[in-house]
């Protein structure tokens, strides 16, 4: 008999269960993870801390006074936090939670209890745990709730109450709220942090000080709570993306626990049912006729239908969609190996993106196929000075590097010499026709690989040059027939694609609006807009000649 954790992310990954994609996704992710040998999911510390909720008891509303019990949905986010652990040490598997859900799905009770175990029940000496958040007013709700809490439990005896910290002093605990406005938050080392409503916070400054200061502890636990935001900026929509890329496993983040709760992009809001996806706790503290009514005032209030999407639906308001279905990129044909030995010889496009001198250089090689397809060999670059700690929980980089993904230039600024001896090694292995490059950071390069003896060619980053080649890309993704061999760097980037359109419909790539890199997009795009305007015997000739 499976664990009722379990059960329940069986029954949201089969869809027997309503939830939203990402929510599915997070459950998948339990399931494939149960299949793994790296993480153990211990069922006696999941049920520990389920039993914990219990002796907790509810201190306003309808419920004032009755325990808490937790619903499924409630099992699964506390249960997968305190239950999966290494199996060698012991200690917690997840190290940062991000929790993104609509109003009245227990925020405050959820926070107040995680605040309250880590900090007097998960066997942590000295334990310090903060309720955080950009002002200490805001930070004082959870620990607020904490502190009834422990007024209506068996924990009143143990547990002391002063004015704005919890404390035991058996074990030197404590629990206390603080505020990004605090005079100074340094000498904090938590075990356990509460970061209430990140959508608030106009900076990660907060987030970054308390994430930093849990190094000295075995296994911290950063435990950040939130509605969803307006925007495709700030910490938050930083967050959310990395949390979607993490449970859709874009992105391999073993210590990083996100759920996100809510209605998908394309529903349509009005829908009953569409509610139900998005509030788990429908029928228990979200009441329907509540919904119903606040949807009519949607429905007949311009201005209050994104709020009643964001605050009810989980749906980010004002925020791009992605270019590139990743369930498509992801199919067989696409995803089929690349054999770089056997295109020695064949005919290539180059297409060209050098980024600022500290971010990603991009050199993607693109070769036809007898079907009309492609075939996409990309190589990244990277200076070495981005290879540091504070970016590793963004982004795999080092790994990236051992797996031959990415080249890493010595320095703090990427070394054009290094691409320029790269991309001569590629035309000497292969017959390079072209190489398309955008001329922004990449005029010198194109100079001296001119000199060289390659055909160069400039492209234009407007709608006139890359709206043919853009809608190229996204007819081969969808027929099955961009071969990329499943690049990890390529697929983050193809993930990251956002477009712009003009009156006339026309898209290219927007980098300005793309919250992370597509550089590699950029550059198979420009490949893209070549491959068709040479002939071969022009190939023979060019070739020829500059050998």
């Amino acid at each position: 008999m499976e664990h009722p954790i379990t059960e329940y992310a069986r029954r949201v990954a089969e869809g027997t269960e309503p939830a939203g994609l990402l929510h599915r996704a997070a459950c998948q992710r339990h399931l494939d993870d149960l299949a793994s040998s790296r993480y153990r999911f211990d069922h006696r510390k999941a049920d520990h801390i389920i039993r914990f909720f219990g002796l907790l008891t509810h201190y306003k509303g309808e419920w004032a006074g009755q325990p808490i019990s937790l619903e499924p949905f409630q099992q699964f986010i506390v249960g997968s936090l305190f239950g999966w652990v290494d199996p060698e040490t012991g200690f917690r598997r997840f190290r940062q939670c991000y929790l993104e859900q609509p109003r009245g799905q227990g925020k405050s009770t959820l926070a107040a209890g995680v605040a309250l175990y880590l900090a007097f029940c998960d066997g942590e000496p000295g334990a310090e745990v903060y309720c955080a958040a950009t002002h200490r007013q805001q930070a004082k709700i959870t620990w607020e709730a904490a502190r009834q809490m422990v007024l209506r439990s068996g924990l009143k005896g143990k547990i002391q109450t002063r004015v704005s910290n919890l404390h035991d002093m058996a074990s030197a605990s404590k629990l206390e709220p603080v505020g990004a406005d605090a005079d100074t938050l340094d000498g904090l080392r938590p075990n356990g942090v509460i970061l209430d409503e990140i959508h608030a916070h106009k900076s990660s400054a907060m987030i970054d000080v308390m994430t930093t200061a849990t190094g000295t502890r075995r296994q911290p636990l950063v435990f950040e709570i939130t509605t969803a935001g307006v925007g495709r900026v700030g910490i938050c929509w930083e967050h959310h993306e990395y949390s979607s890329k993490v449970v859709r496993r874009v992105i391999e983040d073993d210590t990083w626990f996100g759920l996100i709760i809510g209605a998908d992009p394309e529903d349509d809001w009005t829908l009953p049912e569409v509610w139900r996806k998005a509030n788990p706790n429908l029928g228990v503290s979200v009441k329907r006729e509540d919904l119903e009514r606040k949807c009519q005032q949607a429905k007949h209030m311009g201005a209050a239908e994104p709020e009643f999407r964001r605050l009810h639906l989980g749906q980010w308001v004002q925020q791009a969609d992605r270019y590139l279905p990743m369930e498509q990129w992801d199919k067989t044909g696409n995803a089929a190996d690349v054999d770089t030995e056997a295109l020695i010889g064949q005919t290539c496009v180059i297409g060209l993106d050098i980024s600022s001198k500290f971010d990603f250089t991009a050199v993607v090689a693109l070769f036809n196929r007898g079907d009309g397809g492609v075939i996409v060999h990309p190589l990244f670059f990277l200076p070495e000075a981005a290879i540091d700690p504070s970016r590793k929980a963004a982004l795999p980089l080092d790994a990236w590097r051992r797996a031959g993904r990415l080249e890493v230039t010595p320095g703090n600024v990427i070394d054009q010499d290094i691409i320029y001896q790269r991309i001569v090694e590629l035309g000497q292995k292969y017959r390079v026709a072209e190489i398309a490059f955008d001329p922004w950071n990449a005029t010198a390069l194109a100079v001296r690989l001119q000199q060289a003896g390659f055909p160069v060619v400039e492209i234009r980053q407007g709608f006139k040059t890359l709206n043919e080649p853009t809608q190229q890309l996204a007819a081969l993704v969808a027929d099955g027939k961009l071969q990329h061999g499943k690049h990890p760097i390529l697929r983050w980037m193809a993930d990251n694609m956002v477009v712009r359109t003009d009156a006339n419909g026309n898209v290219a790539p927007d980098k300005g609006r793309a919250m992370d890199k597509i550089d590699g997009m950029v550059a198979l795009i420009m490949a893209l807009s070549r491959r068709h305007q040479t002939q071969e015997a022009q190939y023979q000739m060019l070739v020829l000649g500059r050998r």
